[in-house]
């Protein structure tokens, strides 16, 4: 049996007052994230602002004392300071007399977990701009501090801590991590590879010293330990020559290169007709293996990239990406004929496509004129990989992803987007029945989970469906997407300022802004568009209240407008913190006004119309309609849960009616990755179903055994009224996503 990897990652922020720091949990979170990544492969504990507190590392680590493991690693984000006793890595419950985890305490740890672990790892980021000091008359820690809490070892037991004691460790907005996290982060992701593709923990530490040298920080890492031998932390990236070239070597690269180069345009007919039929589609099929081989050389001989005539070679290359981007109508792409430029952001222009069988595609073809930025591009591949882990029927499919030209095929949806609907879709209740189908998606995509992090009129497309006059929505355009396996936050604040959240325009690389509260800051304001017709003023908060408090005059209901408005205003918070903790909980008040709304202006419920309430609410329109006081079945928005309700026991007196409710939830397939037997994922379903099922009154689960999946859950006394429907259509979508939840 191979020893386990385990890590545990610290990054604290919300100290008290003026001694609060930004960027620690964006560090810790994002060290974490690599360090999950299979070709490191540690089980990762994630202890971040509140839950870092003192009982919880002690916890933590008294766990990882008593495990066999092959590597164990602490990374710790946060205030660091020395008193008169001892020196303390600062937790979150820090009060005087009790700052937090003490070196001294931290080594005794540390001898204990190698005693059973192989090789022990302790990386301290404690220093950060702005922190000189913690409270009145302490210091910042120091390397001697470290040295006297944390002895030397041999038998790889090493620490790798972010500045000397003269010094402090530099924090800068530019980089969204403290300076030290910033370079050993891009150490992790691969820069800091040997020949052999290994990241050695003294390659590592070579190459943070090395970098900050080169940014010419006025800081020095600091190593200290002993190992019998290297170190390897990672395996599989791709080799890194740290050596010269061999001007042979180099000559026989550069003469290769040339003949792909020279191979390539052999092949080319530069006839315009004969470009558009066939020539693009061949060029395209040629150039990638080209363009990886380039790319290739580049990244394994670092001398090659300031070599001027590889240089030249390369460029050439890029060119000939770029000139493919340029298409003209009726040129066959491959998948089909482009007809026509759909339209075009920040990222790329859309195409459509017609195939040979009379189907439409759309194609993403990446701005030739940005291809020299290689943020933006592996932010596009991202939003690529980010659509695939999604299979909701409202979210756009992606298909074939090209190479040259950079690009992507996906589903074409024949409708605008929704900036052009506002003044067709004029009714309170249609409005808010679109809004909420639209948050349906966000809410499916959370919960893989990928934050979309560019939620916006343009990016929503509209189907028309005649047969009940009804605009469907569909969610699009993930290149701003944040998702687990990414390896790498967003740099740069890139999004429209009008509908991205202030933490995302002012620190982009920061942990907030790719955490959930973002995507619900943009879906107010969507919302807000959707109501008003207008943007909402980027810095105006008061006024966009005052705006919406004045279109909603038009609402048969006040309390439904009042609670719009307060809604509005806490999606809105500057504060992340002060949003909803989750998207499904803002998706939820919002779904209270859009009822309440319909209740005022419909008719006295009836069992029949508060279980059509209750489809229509899981399944959007699929449902509506259809089901009587029987029962029915029709299958959740996603598709991938069948639902049939069924009523009982009805009761009624002067007040209202309400009865018993029952609904089967079954699923053809099981989607939990792992090698786990299907008795084993079906109990991991369960025991999430019983997690939502203790917190609601009145609910119960009961098992089946039919089929892949089966369940049955029962709620008592459901009202025919606005509470009933809602606590109904709360509990079962509640129920529908832990189900689905991969």
């Amino acid at each position: 049996m191979v020893a386990r990897r385990r890590a545990i990652c610290i990054g604290i922020d919300e100290y008290e007052g003026e001694d609060r720091l930004d960027l620690c949990v964006a560090d810790a979170t994002e060290v974490a994230d690599y360090l999950s990544q299979p070709e490191y492969g540690f089980d990762v504990e994630l202890l971040v602002n509140r839950e870092a507190n003192l009982p919880n590392i002690r916890r933590a680590l008294l766990s990882a004392m008593n495990e066999e493991l092959e590597f164990f690693l602490l990374y710790f984000s946060g205030h660091g300071l020395v008193t008169e006793l001892d020196a303390f890595l600062v937790t979150v419950d820090y009060q005087p007399l009790a700052e937090g985890v003490s070196l001294a305490d931290l080594a005794r740890y540390t001898e204990k977990i190698s005693q059973k672990t192989k090789h022990c790892v302790t990386i301290l980021d404690c220093c950060h701009s702005g922190a000189g000091q913690f409270g009145g008359a302490r210091q910042l820690i120091t390397p001697e501090e470290i040295d006297r809490g944390i002895s030397a070892r041999t038998e790889s037991r090493t620490l790798l801590a972010a500045c000397r004691p003269e010094q402090v460790a530099i924090e800068d907005s530019r980089y969204g991590h403290g300076l030290f996290t910033y370079m050993l982060l891009e150490g992790l992701a691969g820069d800091a590879a040997d020949p052999h593709g290994n990241v050695t923990i003294g390659g590592l530490s070579e190459f943070i010293d090395r970098n900050l040298e080169a940014a010419g920080a006025e800081q020095i890492a600091v190593m200290k330990g002993d190992s019998a031998g290297r170190v390897i932390l990672g395996h599989g990236f791709t080799p890194i020559s740290t050596g010269t070239l061999p001007e042979y070597d180099k000559r026989r690269i550069i003469a290769q290169g040339k003949q792909f180069l020279e191979d390539y345009t052999s092949q080319l007919n530069n006839h315009p007709e004969d470009w558009r039929n066939h020539g693009h589609r061949n060029a395209s099929l040629i150039l990638p293996p080209t363009l990886r081989w380039f790319e290739r050389q580049r990244k394994e001989h670092k001398d090659l990239r300031v070599d001027a005539e590889f240089s030249q070679l390369y460029a050439a290359v890029t060119n000939r990406v770029k000139q493919l981007a340029e298409i003209d109508l009726g040129t066959d792409v491959g998948e089909g004929v482009v007809t026509r430029s759909i339209g075009g952001g920040g990222f790329g222009t859309v195409y459509e496509v017609q195939r040979v069988d009379g189907q439409k595609l759309a194609y993403k073809v990446y701005h030739p004129t940005e291809y020299g930025d290689s943020e933006k591009k592996s932010l596009f591949s991202r939003g690529y990989k980010a659509m695939q882990q999604l299979d909701h029927p409202r979210v756009i499919k992606v298909k074939k992803y090209t190479e040259a030209p950079l690009g992507f095929f996906m589903e074409y949806v024949d409708g605008p987007n929704f900036r052009d609907l506002p003044n067709i879709i004029e009714d309170a209740v249609e409005v808010l029945q679109f809004v909420l189908l639209t948050a349906e998606t966000i809410a499916h995509a959370h919960s893989r989970p990928v934050i979309h992090r560019d939620i916006k009129p343009e990016n929503i497309l509209a189907l028309y469906r005649p047969d009940d006059n009804t605009w469907i929505p569909y969610l699009t355009d993930f290149d701003l997407a944040w998702f687990d396996q990414a390896t790498q936050v967003t740099k740069q604040a890139w999004g429209n300022i009008s509908y991205s959240a202030p933490e995302q325009m002012a620190n982009p690389r920061s942990g907030a802004a790719h955490s959930a509260q973002v995507d619900i800051y943009a879906f107010a304001q969507l919302a807000f568009y959707a109501v008003t017709g207008s943007d909402p003023v980027p810095v105006g908060r008061a006024d966009n209240s005052r705006l919406l408090q004045e279109k909603l005059k038009a609402w048969p209901v006040g309390v439904a407008a009042e609670k719009f408005v307060a809604w509005y205003d806490r999606c809105s918070d500057t504060n992340p913190h002060k949003r909803y903790s989750s998207f499904r909980s803002a998706m939820d008040e919002l779904a209270d006004v859009e009822a309440l709304i319909r209740q005022a202006v419909s008719t006295t419920v009836t069992p029949r119309g508060a279980l059509n309430e209750i489809a229509f609410a899981l399944s959007g329109f699929g449902a509506a309609g259809k089901i009587d006081v029987a029962g029915g079945a029709f299958h959740s928005t996603s598709r991938r849960t069948s639902i049939t309700l069924t009523a009982s026991n009805f009761q009624s007196s002067a007040q209202n009616e309400r009865f018993d409710l029952e609904a089967r939830l079954s699923l053809d397939r099981i989607t939990i990755e792992g090698n786990a037997s299907s008795e084993r994922k079906r109990a991991k379903i369960n025991n999430r179903i019983d997690e939502v099922t203790r917190q609601l009154e009145g609910v119960k689960r009961r098992p089946g055994n039919q089929g892949t999946f089966e369940t049955f859950i029962s709620i008592s006394a459901v009202e025919c009224g606005y509470a009933g429907i809602q606590r109904a259509r709360i509990s079962l979508s509640h129920v529908i996503e832990a189900i689905e939840r991969t």
